[in-house]
């Protein structure tokens, strides 16, 4: 009789989810959403203009959580969208400053001209494979380190092996 009313009294607890406030969110999820925003850019500043984004598109779109799923995972995917998208608007702009910027450029003159031919040549390689992958391998490859993602890995393995 005591077993069963201990158990009554501990399933409730368990068969309730807890309501996640968005607060609550920003505060356990803020330095990992901020992780993978400066993964995928690759720079601080950049990061944190990601993280802001995200918790911005988040709060707007919080109504809509389905607060049976975890808040975590949804974040994060929020977060990877808007480092992609942040990546792909930095990617055009420094495209088209490209050519004022490498006008102004001198060589390092610690490197023999054969090296920086090299160095440039395989920077230009790794860079044609990453951006051959398909967009979801580009990311993981991006966050391997971040969720130990090796698909991503292999594939672009394989694009520079075909290239070179």
């Amino acid at each position: 009789m005591a077993a069963s009313v201990a158990l009554a009294a501990f399933v409730p607890a368990i068969a309730t989810p807890r309501q996640v406030t968005f607060s609550d969110a920003v505060r356990e999820h803020q330095d990992e959403v901020y992780g993978v925003a400066l993964r995928i850019t690759g720079d601080r500043d950049s990061a944190l203009d990601v993280t802001s984004s995200t918790f911005l598109k988040a709060y707007r779109a919080f109504d809509r959580y389905d607060p049976s799923r975890p808040v975590r995972f949804w974040l994060l995917r929020i977060a990877t969208n808007e480092a992609i998208s942040h990546a792909r608007r930095r990617g055009r702009e420094m495209r088209r400053r490209a050519d004022e910027d490498a006008a102004g450029m001198l060589p390092d003159p610690a490197l023999a001209p054969d090296a920086l031919s090299i160095a440039r040549e395989d920077q230009a390689r790794i860079r044609a494979a990453v951006a051959a992958l398909p967009e979801l391998y580009r990311v993981v490859v991006v966050l391997r380190y971040f969720n130990e993602l090796l698909r991503g890995r292999a594939l672009l393995r394989r694009a520079l092996e075909a290239t070179g």
